[in-house]
């Protein structure tokens, strides 16, 4: 009788025990994990570039492009012609393929800025005047008009030159000397914005690029300028092709004439300074999301942090009123499955986000969501086995 007991009371507990822990969040979203997929594009990826009618990425020393779909076939993976050297970052003018390479491993040597030879499938170096700085830091893409920005070193500071090359072959015309360090550059149909890290924003006039820039920085209500850590910039692609700014601390500006910050809609997070339009689908001018990459802490770390990228809704004016930044999955307007935010924290959301990418419709009709992590390699968001999921791509 006592063993029965003691049987009864076991069944009871167990049922229980399961009963109160598929309730309990932190069950639920272990439930929800799926197993991570090898990526087949491994490390730590560069940035996507459309040329030639496919998608690119690099990593290490290989360059991989994402071959249009057909109707026979899916859009797949191939490797492309490899540059010597290890790609530090990639642009596509629309004519040309471009790849800034570090001729050593640990990308603290010389760095060259390779040109891709589409007729012969080669890489040819470019020459001009920036190679006689100390070193070849970024290149940018916008409006079809390749950026470069080259460094000087002395023993007090570091100087920053912008230069460009036009897709008229022209290279290396001087615009502007001791910027400050670039980050990012857009273009809103009349002028180019170059984001500083914290020197404020350049404003370049397209027909004028070689001879105009004009430095504008934020004031504060007393009308002194105050210098802040911009880490992003963006073209929002609404009607009034308004340019966004994002700061380190997850800060949110506009620039046109002046430098505005828009209030209460801080990520309230540290922000990588990864920036993307997302859209529901090609038809659709409305349905678009910002998305912006997240970071909870300075030291990585997999366990109790949340990376990957918050969303932001827009509208044809911009932000949305109302709208703020908010976790994949949290709203129906998401690039996640509605409800879905445990398994998105479970996946992409524990890895920092340093590019993200929606392939076009031309290319691929799925639209995929494409993010390149700090150094997990390329992931994407789409149907696996059933499940829509963020995975390593395979």
């Amino acid at each position: 009788m006592i063993k029965n007991f003691i049987n009864k009371s076991f069944f009871y507990f167990a049922l229980t025990f399961i009963l109160c822990t598929c309730n309990d969040p932190v069950f639920y979203a272990i439930s929800l994990e799926v197993k991570p997929a090898e990526p087949l594009i491994k490390g730590v990826p560069t940035n996507f570039v459309i040329y030639d009618g496919c998608m690119y990425v690099a990593s290490g020393n290989n360059l991989h492009k994402y071959n249009k779909g057909t109707e026979q076939n899916k859009a797949s993976w191939s490797m492309e012609a490899q540059p010597e050297g290890n790609i530090l970052k990639i642009a596509s003018t629309g004519n040309y393929l471009y790849a800034l390479c570090s001729t050593n491993q640990n990308n603290n040597g010389k760095t060259v800025i390779k040109r891709f030879d589409k007729e012969n499938s080669s890489w040819l170096e470019i020459g001009g005047s920036f190679n006689d700085l100390d070193k070849v830091q970024d290149i940018f893409e916008a409006n079809g008009i390749l950026f470069i920005t080259a460094s000087t070193f002395s023993s007090s500071a570091i100087s920053y030159t912008v230069f460009y090359i036009d897709n008229s072959e022209t290279v290396n015309k001087l615009i502007i000397n001791d910027t400050g360090e670039i980050n990012g550059i857009a273009f809103n149909g009349e002028s180019y914005f170059l984001s500083t890290k914290d020197k404020g924003v350049y404003r370049i006039d397209k027909d004028n690029i070689g001879d105009s820039a004009l430095l504008i920085k934020y004031k504060d209500k007393d009308g002194k300028d105050v210098n802040i850590n911009f880490s992003g910039i963006i073209n929002l692609q609404d009607d009034v092709n308004t340019i966004l700014l994002i700061t380190r601390n997850g800060d949110i500006y506009t620039v046109k004439d002046i430098i505005t910050k828009i209030e209460n809609v801080s990520m309230g997070k540290m922000a990588t300074g990864a920036l993307a339009i997302w859209r529901e689908n090609d038809q659709s001018s409305s349905s678009r999301l910002l998305l912006a990459g997240r970071q909870d802490s300075l030291n990585y770390s997999s366990y109790n942090y949340t990376y990957g990228y918050l969303e932001l809704e827009l509208d044809i004016n911009g932000i949305k009123d109302g709208k703020k930044f908010v976790e994949p999955g949290k709203e129906p307007l998401s690039t996640v499955s509605h409800g879905e935010n445990e398994r998105f924290q479970s996946t992409i959301g524990k890895y920092p986000v340093n590019y993200l990418f929606q392939v076009p419709s031309e290319i691929d009709g799925e639209m995929i969501l494409f993010a390149s992590t700090q150094k997990n390699g390329v992931w994407s968001y789409r149907d696996r086995n059933g499940i829509f999921q963020w995975n390593a791509e395979e």
